[in-house]
């Protein structure tokens, strides 16, 4: 499934960068020493104090926001999620669902799962999944396809009185033991391929289908069956912000902890499989290893504690060899009520391309910032391996006489990875970190320089490879941050975008509510694609540019609303021939084909396909 994109600004003034293998530069100082493992409590903290000059980041509720000045003011402002259901509602889409979907499987003994979400008033398949025994199962019986594809033709009434739609409404779970004499609509297709139980629950903001079968690939269920709560906001953090490449599921049985469910995303299965010719994965060897409950390692350690433990050190841990064997080199440890979530980042996770080109220009859009950089480890060391400027802010430095940006003359400095100045501390905690007022921070030696250009604050976050810093001045160009949370609007989500970028998108753009309407917050165009249309159009307009303008409001029926209300991933093949699609003129006038609308923490994210025609 997809996501449509679109973006708002012109010719971003964007260099990557290759890390050299040795460089000469300037080491930024350390004043607070980071530890390896380090326990935090998400729920209560999302930022790390560095001194008096940096600000912790409180999410307690009802924290308010901070007031803006500048060109923030006239920038909108996230008033609500975009998914119109319960704030706790997660949006269920990429290597999120199919996790969510597997683990099910994985904890009930089902041999498929299906998440079902309400489209416009239809419940349409999101997602589903077969476990590898029951595919088998069906190979073996000269099945080419499952119960669970055949059910992707199927459209229920959101309002009827099937299973799917029942459980939609009550929000009261479902089970049904006896298929054939239920008003199931698919029972004929459920008897062909020999359905045992069936199982319906509530699930975000959609309803899970999981189900049992004949033969010896599943469970067989008397009840429907108890199965452990898997935080599905933290799947989504994992991977969608820090680039995690697997995720797994302890629970206590006796006096050790075991794996009871795990996933691995697609892209990381293939590039095991193509390096190591095997089918082995650091989860399924981590699923003969059981973990003492009573011990000092990090995954006892979260259960104890009730806190979240982050591993920047793999050594530190009872799988060790392990982890060096499959390249895992940072590690997260959730405690649940039920057992402990573990998800983990490779050693070359990194930004790269247009993936890191629309994070950096995307990340100015929804903060205000002036400017960004991404550091990146390197052989021991952090480098500016990609930075951007903002045409306004570019603008501003012309004006003063400056000949290069604060951006520019960070790549003369090379930090120690293992240091403790606010770079190296945000890598090694994974914490982000606010400093508000950076003339005050005697932790950072870029200040002298940060005050040469008039930088004021800056934030910086850990994404995969790195962190990713960001920045204000005193000038009328940038927004004016008193806290976290203003330099934080909107994350865009890494991996949807990598998704995007792979699948040859030419642009991005995040939507996000603003009143009863949304609007584009955040956008970004390929190079290429900007250099072919202004070649063959002869001005600097864009699909982005045109739809920077458009506001979609919240109850329309287009993809945007609709994939917001739904939570489920929306894909328009041609865009222009589309009724419900407002903006089909300007799809048609720019060639824009296969539009994804992705559900995402802070909004819609689209990007698409621009051809070179017109």
């Amino acid at each position: 499934m997809a996501s449509h994109v679109a973006f708002a600004q012109s010719a971003p003034a964007f260099r990557l960068h290759t890390p050299p293998s040795a460089l000469s530069g300037r080491a930024e100082a350390a004043q607070l020493a980071a530890p390896n493992c380090v326990g935090t409590s998400e729920s209560q903290a999302q930022g790390y104090v560095l001194g008096a000059c940096a600000t912790l980041a409180m999410v307690a509720g009802g924290a308010q926001r901070a007031r803006r000045s500048k060109v923030q003011q006239q920038r909108p402002r996230l008033v609500a999620r975009a998914v119109a259901v319960a704030e706790r509602t997660v949006p269920l889409t990429g290597c999120t669902l199919q996790a969510a979907l597997k683990m099910r499987c994985d904890t009930s003994g089902a041999g498929y799962a299906i998440y079902w979400a309400n489209v416009n008033g239809k419940l349409v398949v999101a997602g589903d999944y077969v476990t590898d025994a029951r595919k088998e199962e069906l190979k073996s019986k000269g099945f080419e396809k499952s119960f669970a594809e055949e059910s992707e033709a199927f459209a229920f009434d959101a309002s009827g009185d099937g299973p799917i739609a029942t459980v939609y409404k009550t929000r009261e779970p479902l089970f049904v033991s006896d298929i054939v004499s239920s008003n199931l609509q698919r029972r004929e297709l459920a008897a062909k391929y020999g359905l045992g139980q069936i199982c319906f629950i509530p699930f975000e903001a959609g309803v899970l289908e999981f189900g049992t079968s004949d033969g010896s690939s599943t469970a067989t269920w008397e009840n429907m069956p108890v199965c452990p709560l898997i935080p599905k906001a933290e799947l989504r953090r994992g991977f969608e912000n820090l680039g995690a490449a697997y995720a797994m599921f302890w629970v206590k049985e006796g006096e050790s902890f075991k794996i009871v469910a795990d996933y691995v995303s697609d892209t990381r299965e293939k590039t095991l499989k193509a390096s190591r010719g095997d089918d082995e994965t650091f989860c399924s060897k981590s699923r003969g290893v059981a973990i003492d409950d009573n011990g000092d390692g990090p995954l006892a350690t979260a259960a104890k504690t009730g806190k979240e433990v982050k591993i920047m050190d793999t050594s530190v841990m009872k799988r060790a060899a392990l982890a060096k064997e499959f390249g895992i080199s940072e590690v997260h440890f959730i405690p649940t009520e039920a057992g402990v979530l573990e998800f983990g980042m490779p050693e070359n996770a990194i930004l790269t391309g247009p993936t890191l080109a629309a994070s950096l220009k995307m990340r100015c859009d929804t903060s205000g910032a002036g400017y960004a950089l991404y550091w990146q480890e390197w052989d021991g060391k952090l480098v500016v391996a990609g930075d951007y400027v903002t045409p306004a802010h570019a603008a501003a430095l012309e004006a003063q006489g400056k000949v290069m940006s604060f951006a520019e003359a960070s790549k003369d400095f090379m930090l120690e990875a293992s240091g403790s100045g606010p770079v190296a501390t945000v890598t090694q905690t994974g914490e982000p970190l606010f400093i508000q007022d950076v003339s005050t921070c005697e932790g950072m030696r870029r200040g002298g320089l940060a005050s040469d250009y008039g930088i004021k604050s800056v934030c910086i976050v850990p994404v995969p490879g790195g962190a990713l810093e960001y920045g204000t001045s005193d000038e009328q160009s940038t927004a004016d941050w008193t806290c976290i949370e203003d330099a934080r609007q909107a994350v865009i989500p890494k991996a949807e975008l990598q998704k995007a970028f792979d699948s040859g998108a030419t642009y991005a753009m995040l939507w996000w509510r603003q009143g009863d309407e949304f609007v584009v917050g955040a956008s970004y165009v390929s190079l290429n694609r900007e250099r072919a249309l202004r070649a063959a159009r002869g001005d600097n307009k864009t699909y982005t540019s045109e739809s920077a303008p458009v506001k979609i409001p919240v109850d329309s029926m287009g993809p945007v609303a609709s994939a917001a209300r739904s939570g489920k991933e929306i894909t328009l093949e041609n865009p222009a021939a589309e009724s419900n699609f407002k903006r089909a003129s300007l799809a048609k006038e720019f060639d824009i084909g296969n539009c994804h609308f992705v559900p995402c923490r802070d909004g819609v994210l689209e990007y698409g396909t621009g051809g070179f025609s017109r």
